[in-house]
């Protein structure tokens, strides 16, 4: 269906940022703007569900010039549900920073930024072009580093160093696969790219450029051994930047990797081993970090290591089963390591604490530790909590594609997760009160975002049966490019 639809999430935040510039020192006002933008994103994306789940497709040819030459916006059931899925991120990700976020960073330019990030990452999901990919991974980039500049500190300035060196590379990187994939196929538009790969007899130049733009999209979604940036880039910030960053960033790598592996390279057995290898190995270095680490914020970003590596290894087996799971633990990690750092917001700003240390704030938070238990179940995969669903139908997949030792880490890696993070819960919360501290209060309300985010990770885990044939729709252009193909390239009309 040929709609104007899939462009809204993309224009509403991108208005409203422009308007909240004008009112720079009118933080009130700049609150109220974003508070707008980002719920009628939200409203507008949940919509976008529906008309999705109706017609399979809407499909924005700008400026009326007809795929392949124009450019092209698409929405269809895969990246309609991570739109929403970051739009919830984005709102709750917003309360939480009213509470938190100090004055020099709302008058930095906090909430341009915040919602030009938005416009980066509903781009990049939304596009249907391979160049405007890159495009908007720039507009997203650009936006990360205002809001990682923020209120500046040294270690804010140490750390965007590691994070700005690595995304010219990868962006450098990223044009000039482009540039080769342009020159063999004619086209940057992803349907008519898809549809041309799969004419070719002699792909080998094709798939050399598809493991180096692979690359590029690992180390933007911070897989092994490319995700050595992300461990001071992510900590560095304040919490409420580190949420959007850890949820949601690296989920963009990730539907990258989805969309062009499911388009370009499906027959690839080569890009299969990669991506396997890949997954595999940041696996096995997530569960090293986090079990080693101390720092509260590093224990979640390793966390992200080995949710990014077992959502990989699902996508590689390109069989409904690895990718219906990936796609329900992507929304169900989005969920829940946006809710990991908020919990770990929130120590810090009661106690200061950083690292492992016996604090005993169950005695004073009672309701903000079994919180955190829940969270911590749900990510570990123990049913029926909603990471279950989803790992079970990767483990599924991974088994049923012969990788039954893949299938066997990842099932393993449950339990360093729950090691790596209950270790937070004993320590911080339910061990005796450490009398030396000075605790402040929690700001009124601030647990609303908070359990906002784990009631709908829970509601999405009970439901999964009723949610399945909504997310075996949300899989099918991945599994069926043809259909995708002939939908944009208006071959069935």
């Amino acid at each position: 269906m040929h709609s104007n639809l899939p462009v809204i999430p993309i224009f509403i935040p991108l208005l409203f940022a422009a308007i909240t510039i004008l009112f720079r020192k009118r933080v009130a006002f700049q609150r109220l703007l974003t508070l707008i933008a980002t719920s009628l994103t939200l409203g507008f994306s949940i919509y976008n569900i529906f008309m999705v789940n109706k017609h399979k497709i809407l499909i924005l040819e700008m400026g009326n010039w007809i795929s392949p030459f124009g450019i092209t916006l698409t929405l269809d059931g895969l990246n309609s549900i991570l739109v929403t899925t970051s739009g919830v991120v984005f709102l709750a990700t917003l309360f939480y920073s009213f509470k938190t976020i100090d004055k020099i960073r709302e008058l930095s330019f906090f909430y341009p930024g915040f919602l030009l990030i938005m416009v980066g990452i509903n781009g990049a999901f939304t596009t249907g072009d391979i160049f405007n990919l890159f495009v908007f991974y720039e507009i997203l980039l650009m936006s990360s580093y205002l809001l990682l500049l923020v209120g500046i500190n040294k270690e804010q300035l140490k750390s965007s160093i590691s994070y700005v060196l690595m995304n010219v590379f990868a962006g450098s990187l990223f044009v000039i696969s482009i540039g080769y994939l342009y020159t063999i196929v004619g086209s940057l538009n992803m349907a008519y790219i898809s549809q041309t790969i799969s004419n070719m007899s002699d792909r080998r130049g094709l798939y050399l450029v598809g493991a180096v733009m692979i690359f590029v999209f690992c180390m933007k979604g911070a897989l092994f051994p490319l995700f050595t940036w992300m461990n001071r880039s992510y900590a560095a910030p304040p919490i409420s930047v580190s949420v959007i960053f850890g949820a949601l960033l690296t989920k963009v790598g990730l539907y990258s990797i989805i969309r062009t592996y499911g388009l370009f390279y499906y027959e690839s057995s080569f890009i299969k081993s990669y991506l396997l290898i890949l997954g595999l190995v940041s696996i096995i270095a997530g569960c090293i970090g986090a079990i080693y680490q101390k720092n509260l914020k590093q224990i979640v970003i390793f966390n992200i290591v080995i949710s990014l590596g077992v959502m990989v290894c699902g996508t590689a087996t390109l069989n409904s089963f690895g990718l219906k799971g990936a796609l329900f633990y992507a929304v169900n990690d989005i969920l829940l390591k946006a809710a990991l750092f908020i919990v770990v917001g929130l120590i810090i700003y009661v106690s200061g604490v950083k690292y492992l240390k016996k604090c005993g704030l169950i005695n004073q938070y009672p309701a903000l530790p079994w919180i955190y238990f829940i969270i911590v179940l749900s990510l570990a995969g123990v049913p029926p909590f909603s990471g279950f669903y989803g790992k079970a139908l990767i483990i599924k997949g991974l088994v049923l594609d012969n990788n039954i030792f893949i299938a066997s880490i990842v099932a393993l890696s449950g339990l360093v997760v729950f090691y790596s993070l209950i270790k937070i819960f004993l320590n911080i919360f339910y061990d005796n009160i450490n009398k030396n501290l000075i605790l402040r209060p929690l700001p009124k309300n601030i647990l609303i975002p908070l359990i906002s985010l784990v009631v709908i990770a829970l509601i999405i885990g009970i439901s999964s049966n009723i949610l399945d044939d909504l997310f075996n729709k949300s899989i099918q252009m991945i599994l069926n490019p043809k259909e995708y193909i002939d939908l944009i390239l208006r071959k069935g009309a």
